[in-house]
């Protein structure tokens, strides 16, 4: 794959670009870029693949990037690059497109655990994931409107959008973390041990569950290997 990928890292604690990185073959350029370190955007154009990550920020909020950011979005779009967005990123890709009205905080609450999502046949058939399949989730934000012409991918009980793609934008989005394996969620969970404790959960009890499948890049590989014949 002669790919040169954008990896823009919302991440407060700055461990998101990297942990992505480690799923990205090698061979393949990788740039990481931190919007909140307030230097320039780069040139969408400059990549062929553009990934926008998690972040503790809530979508609600205007981040001090925030109209970059969507600025960003919206130009890698018309030009073509095809964007994947992870939890913020997802509700980011969303909220640039549809509006701040296409987002909001979750009426359920948070929703944090390895827990059940369904994915439709068309995500089955894509991506190769089972029906229903255990992922690393932690959001107290929801995207709630998809841009015209784009599919739900994978929904759960707590979120009507878990996945989304666009074709005709080149977009497609997980409000799960596809990039934390069975070792490195439990750990961030165990970190989170007093915001999960603050939102009635015991950390102890919410490692004991596990991915399934195991975490194996596949939303990665499906990403960049797309046609993404839209335009």
């Amino acid at each position: 794959m002669d790919h040169s990928v954008l990896i823009l890292d919302y991440s407060t604690d700055r461990a998101s670009g990297p942990l992505i990185r480690g799923w990205i073959p090698g061979g393949i350029g990788v740039l990481i870029h931190r919007p909140a370190d307030e230097k320039a955007m780069p040139d969408p154009r400059g990549f062929t693949r553009v990934i926008h990550t998690g972040s503790a920020l809530s979508i609600c909020d205007d981040a001090p990037f925030q109209a970059e950011a969507e600025r960003f979005i919206l130009e890698a779009s018309s030009a073509g690059v095809p964007q994947m967005g992870i939890c913020y990123g997802h509700q980011l890709l969303i909220r640039s497109i549809v509006g701040r009205e296409a987002v909001r905080r979750s009426p359920e609450g948070v929703e944090a655990g390895w827990l059940e999502v369904c994915f439709s046949p068309l995500a089955c058939r894509l991506v190769g994931m089972p029906r229903r399949a255990r992922l690393f989730q932690f959001h107290f934000d929801e995207a709630v409107t998809l841009p015209e012409g784009a599919v739900v991918l994978a929904w759960s009980g707590h979120t009507i959008v878990q996945s989304f793609l666009d074709t005709e934008r080149r977009l497609f989005g997980c409000q799960f973390h596809p990039e934390f394996d069975k070792q490195r969620g439990d750990a961030q969970f165990l970190a989170e041990r007093a915001k999960l404790a603050g939102c009635g959960l015991d950390a102890d009890e919410v490692v004991a569950g596990s991915p399934d499948p195991p975490a194996d890049g596949r939303f990665f590989d499906f990403f960049l290997r797309h046609p993404w014949e839209g335009r």
